[in-house]
């Protein structure tokens, strides 16, 4: 063999090599390492049960640990910048209420982020009507009780809630609006529903509106009182709680949650990642819980969510647009 043919043969050896690493590299098992899910509400929160539920099941699937961190704040960009920040590659992933998707978006011509163009929705993770829940001191048994005290005692009431621009802050408007009743409505800027429920056991503030989850502690010692729930109708689970329709005419509010992956993500990891969710979610024992804490719901993926969230931003962004939060 000469000089040019030991080149032409050392060269092609080196291609090769180079190309069985490219193949390898594209066909590397997903994921390759641990897996974050950001959740843009405290711990303890309605979003963030679920999605450790969830993290624990894609932590056994996957045999990679999935962890979940809380990033509050800023109506839930600090979380959205947070994964933005990230590389596309599927292991960062934002577990983004209903606010993400229907205040964020009304609001981009202020923001340095646009979720409906920068974030991917993989699939629907739950769905729970809200609770309108008020201290045992304020001797109020049901949703009709509260809005006569309201209407007697004017602007004495007052609602608490997550921070403003959150599903709780806008359905508790709604709640004010659609009933007549003036009660103010104080959002928290930080601590969410913990912060809430402590207040309202204190004496210092006298209703919340939230998810279960995040009340169900407080609800099941007698800290707190369920007057209503925001979904259509009663939910089989708690068949005596009233839905909050049942006295005012379509005051329902229902929060949701999607995990979505960044912009960017190849295709191929947004598919495994919505299979995988899926998965996670027809797990008998995953069902269970979500259903324990939240509403039946029937998980949806790809372009039938995408028209699922533009729905919902039309129906809630006249309310946004009134809130003065656009």
């Amino acid at each position: 063999m000469n000089t040019s043919q030991v080149a032409l043969f050392a060269s092609l050896t080196i291609a090769g090599g180079l190309m069985g690493c490219n193949f390898a590299v594209a066909h590397e098992e997903f994921p390759s390492h641990p897996v974050k899910i950001v959740v843009s509400l405290p711990a303890g929160s309605g979003p963030d049960i679920r999605a450790r539920i969830i993290a624990e099941q894609l932590t056994k699937m996957w045999g990679q640990q999935v962890v979940v961190e809380n990033r509050p704040g800023g109506g839930g960009l600090i979380a959205v910048q947070a994964v933005l920040s990230t590389a596309a590659d599927g292991h960062t992933l934002l577990f983004a209420p209903a606010s993400t998707f229907i205040v964020l978006p009304a609001q981009k011509d202020k923001l340095p982020v646009d979720v409906n163009r920068d974030l991917i929705p993989i699939g629907l993770a739950g769905i729970e009507g809200l609770v309108v829940a008020a201290s045992p001191k304020l001797g109020v048994n049901t949703l009709a009780e509260l809005i006569a005290l309201a209407k007697r005692e004017p602007h004495k009431i007052i609602i608490v809630t997550n921070p403003a621009g959150t599903l709780p802050h806008l359905a508790a408007r709604l709640l004010v609006e659609l009933s007549q009743a003036p009660m103010t409505v104080l959002p928290y800027a930080t601590g969410g529903s913990n912060e809430a429920i402590r207040d309202v056991m204190g004496g210092r503030v006298h209703v919340v509106v939230d998810g279960r989850p995040g009340l169900k502690g407080a609800l099941d010692s007698g800290d707190l009182r369920a007057l209503a729930i925001m979904s259509s109708e009663r939910l089989p689970i708690l068949p005596d709680l009233p839905a909050a329709a049942e006295t005012v005419p379509g005051l329902t509010a229902t929060g949701w949650f999607t995990l979505v992956a960044p912009k960017g993500t190849p295709g191929p990891i947004v598919e495994q990642l919505g299979d995988n969710l899926r998965k996670a979610l027809e797990t008998p024992d995953v069902r269970a819980r979500l259903e324990k804490i939240g509403t039946p719901f029937r998980p949806i993926f790809s372009a039938e969510l995408v028209r699922f969230i533009e729905a919902e931003q039309r129906l809630w962004w006249p309310i946004v647009k009134e809130s003065g939060l656009k």
